[in-house]
């Protein structure tokens, strides 16, 4: 796959990775290390310090590579465009006049060799004895002589020049690695920018890394920052939670999806941030028992955090101040790396790739009503589908996605079954199962005088299911139940009757969180959580805390009438937050009541949706209040100019401030 192709699906955002030039033996190295010390003297000694720790960190396609090699640059480059990396961000290791590490990137300017973009990152930090664990011992220092400011970019001019030299509005792109170590940074600024004048060529787009979330360099004139994870990071150790930990280890584990979570959660920046990703994080090579390291990396998980950035950039950055970092390309000794490794081989190229093609399709939409029934009768021709038990006009269709609950079945269709104040139809959409999930929905027909209709499908997800099974309900009213949940007696008479009595057209009740078992839960971080939320619909408007979080809690919460849906379209393809999203849009377009009582059961079990998709989840939210926020002036609970600046000051008091349109933004 061609670089041009890769770039044309995702439409215009870059992925740049920082590139180590150091896999080559230096004077310097040879006398602070031993003679024909690099990288991978260190890459070699690591060994893991608790148990599923994976080191050593050892290279696949590339091997244990030398960077004097012109092939070995030429397959990075080649491997990097293959897969959707557009440019390198080599660090520049410049000392008061002095370079070290420099020969390939000389190298690479003198040949032309590879044809591939790059900028680079003034690496502005002491050189110490950090790969021993003695910070205090320096080797190279950083002085900043207001002399070398002019030295410094008189040094990297004839880098500017170079064509492939990655811009920013025709401005050759400078990252600084420590901004805020550099004394009266203006004047830094000013001589590059008159010296760059000089030499004919466009001032440098500076930006700077940041070292905290919090922490702002263009405070200091840079015109960005860049996120540099896990460095920043504030995720819970979980050190002390591991099995087989060597009592030597003095480090910190920290867990890669929290890392990530973390980072995706900060609040968005009034300045221009560029995000950054990392695919994973151990520099046990260098630190030894010191080391931090993230666990629990994966490919998956990688893709699903590159993915969010590529949307940030794509959404909230202009014309080619589109940019992801990716730390990084080949920090071997710093576990962290997308070159090939012998674990994983090219999977975290491949996440890349995966992510920048599926990025460039755009946002998921809920489709239209027609557009379901077209999708739907698609399926249909092909499909398997069944009804049993009689087909009287039922009041309630019920309609449930299943994929594999064979064990919990059982308890929920005999919790619909007592919902027997209305007639009932039931439209079972079994998605993939490959338990016997379908056996135990035909032994329930068998066995009720109710309407069933059974639809088999390859598995295309839960909003798919949902969408398809709205299709081919025969009600006005639509109620969605989840395959592991439970209905409370009495359930669908209240909330049918909170539709008529309201004037509503969608309803949910409050819900009780159950273990496997039917127990209700109790300290349990994602229902304290909720029904903290939950709680606040007593006082609070329901949008004020339905920007907060789905207090729904699940799609299975929903009764609907079916009208509603032909209106407004079916769920988006999200996985996680298709039902948050639903509603939110559903808001725009009618009454929306809530059913306080406990009338919901909501299973928490290592099986659910939710357990495992933390990070998708995240990611699914930001899309999701991104689109609702954009329309807010046109929100009809926000007509009166007095309850739309009172939403706007909630959502900024709320921590969801960002997500205003700058021009609510600047009014309130």
């Amino acid at each position: 796959m061609s670089e041009l192709t890769v770039r044309d699906r995702d439409g215009s955002v870059r992925v740049i990775a920082f590139y180590l030039p150091q896999y080559h033996p230096i004077p310097e190295n040879d006398a602070w290390w031993g003679k024909g010390f690099t990288e991978w003297n260190n890459v070699v000694r690591a060994r893991p310090w608790f148990e599923g720790h994976w080191q050593p960190h050892q290279p696949a396609d590339l091997g244990y590579y030398d960077l004097r090699a012109p092939e070995v640059r030429a397959q990075q480059a080649a491997l990097a465009r293959e897969h959707g990396i557009d440019g390198f961000c080599y660090y520049w290791y410049w000392f008061n006049g002095t370079r070290l590490l420099h020969r390939p990137l000389d190298e690479v300017l003198a040949t032309g060799e590879p044809d591939f973009p790059f900028c680079v990152c003034w690496a502005n930090e002491n050189w110490t004895r950090r790969w021993d664990g003695l910070d205090e011992e320096i080797l190279l220092g950083q002085h900043y002589a207001a002399e070398d400011r002019v030295r410094f970019i008189d040094d990297l001019i004839p880098v500017f020049r170079d064509r492939r030299y990655i811009a920013v509005d025709r401005k050759p792109l400078l990252l600084v690695y420590r901004p805020f170590a550099i004394p009266d940074m203006a004047a830094h600024l000013a001589a590059w920018r008159e010296r760059c004048a000089a030499a004919g060529i466009a001032s440098p787009y500076v930006a700077g890394v940041k070292q905290t979330h919090e922490e702002d360099p263009t405070q200091l004139g840079l015109d960005a920052a860049v996120e540099f994870p896990p460095i920043g990071q504030r995720a819970r150790p979980i050190t002390n939670t591991l099995h087989g930990l060597d009592a030597g280890f003095e480090g910190g584990v920290i867990d890669y999806g929290h890392m990530a979570a973390d980072f995706l959660t900060q609040p968005r920046r009034a300045w221009i941030q560029f995000p950054a990703v990392t695919p994973m994080w151990d520099n046990t090579a260098r630190r030894g028992q010191r080391a931090i390291v993230l666990d629990g990396s994966q490919p998956e998980l990688f893709e699903i955090w590159l993915e969010y950035a590529l949307q940030y950039a794509r959404s909230r950055c202009k014309g080619d101040e589109r940019l992801v970092f990716v730390n990084a390309w080949n920090e071997w000794a710093e576990g962290n790396h997308l070159e090939p490794d012998l674990r994983y081989g090219p999977q975290f190229l491949e996440a890349v790739r995966n992510a920048k093609t599926r990025t460039a399709q755009g946002l998921p939409v809920r489709p239209s009503w027609a557009e379901m029934i077209a999708e739907a009768h698609e399926v249909w021709c092909d499909g398997d589908i069944r009804h049993v038990g009689p087909r009287s006009t039922p009041e309630v269709s019920v309609v449930m996605p299943v994929y594999n609950h064979e064990t919990f079945l059982p308890r929920t269709l005999a919790s619909i079954a007592q919902q027997d104040e209305l007639q009932i139809e039931l439209i079972a959409i079994d998605d993939g199962s490959t338990d016997r999930s379908v056996q135990v929905i035909e032994s329930f027909a068998a066995k009720h005088a109710i309407a069933v209709t059974i639809v088999r499908q390859e598995n295309a997800g839960a909003y798919a299911a949902l969408n398809r099974g709205l299709t081919l309900a025969r009600a006005p009213v639509i109620a969605l139940a989840n395959s592991d949940d439970v209905y409370a007696p009495g359930r669908l008479a209240a909330l049918t009757s909170a539709l008529d009595h309201r004037d509503a057209d969608l309803a949910f009740s409050g819900t009780e969180f159950i273990d496997d078992a039917d127990v209700p839960v109790g300290l349990h971080p994602y229902a304290t959580t909720l029904r903290a939320h939950i709680a606040r619909l007593a006082t609070e408007d329901l949008l004020h805390v339905l920007i907060r979080a789905n207090v729904a809690v699940s799609s299975g919460n929903l009764v609907i009438r079916k009208a509603l849906i032909e209106r407004i379209g079916g769920f988006a393809a999200l996985s996680i937050c298709h039902d948050w999203d639903f509603l939110l849009a559903a808001s725009y377009h009618a009454r929306i009541a809530h059913v306080p009582e406990l009338l919901y059961r909501y299973r928490l079990h290592a099986a659910n949706t939710y357990s495992g998709g933390t990070l998708q989840g995240y990611f699914e939210s930001d899309i999701l209040l991104g689109r609702f926020f954009d329309a807010i002036a046109q929100h009809p609970a926000l007509a009166d100019a007095g309850a739309l600046r009172r939403f706007v000051d909630h959502a900024r008091a709320v921590g969801l401030g960002a997500y205003v349109p700058p021009p609510l933004r600047d009014k309130a």
